[in-house]
């Protein structure tokens, strides 16, 4: 009795012991826990964002890199986090057109998201503006569009794409339009 009483208590023990030990050694299974040793920014290549917005979609990484590139059609600004390309943003002068159908020739998936107005379109992971109110003397009869891509973000949140395409798109609107 008083053996079976000791293994039962040898058995707890190493249970217990191992559990710990368990609990232990897991965080250094993957390595360190990564952080996000940048700042995150309140502008793209020039033009405001809602940083807030944005940070949902930025992976943990040392260091984040904007790089801009003038289109025949406007504007883009892609945004890197250690070398891997995470959010593309786009400011477009094209024919009158919905938002829709701006949507369809720059991605190939549907948004699942409209404003009432028609202005915006937006998914999880992409969103799309169009500044209807846009005019300049260089784009005679186009108008302003606005697209915002995290395809290299795992994140997906409809309302913070709609919060970054607003934004975006407001302060496209003041920098671009004249």
């Amino acid at each position: 009795m008083n053996l079976s009483r000791t293994l039962a208590h040898r058995r707890s023990f190493l249970t217990v012991s191992g559990a710990i030990a368990l609990l232990i050694a897991l965080p250094g299974c993957g390595g360190s826990t990564q952080k996000r040793e940048y700042t995150v920014p309140d502008s793209l290549c020039g033009t405001s964002v809602d940083a807030q917005a944005l940070s949902a979609f930025l992976p943990s990484g040392k260091r984040l890199m904007t790089k801009a590139t003038t289109t025949a059609q406007g504007f883009k600004c892609g945004v890197t986090v250690d070398g891997k390309l995470v959010v593309t943003t786009s400011q477009e002068w094209w024919n009158a057109m919905s938002v829709r159908e701006f949507a369809r020739g720059m991605t190939l998936d549907d948004p699942d998201h409209d404003t009432d107005d028609g202005v915006y379109a937006y998914s999880g992971h992409q969103a799309f503006g169009k500044a209807d109110s846009c005019h300049s003397a260089k784009h005679k009869g186009q108008v302003l569009f606005t697209a915002i891509q995290a395809t290299g973000s795992d994140h997906r949140d409809a309302g913070a794409m709609k919060r970054l395409i607003t934004r975006y798109t407001q302060a496209s609107t003041k920098t671009r339009c004249g």
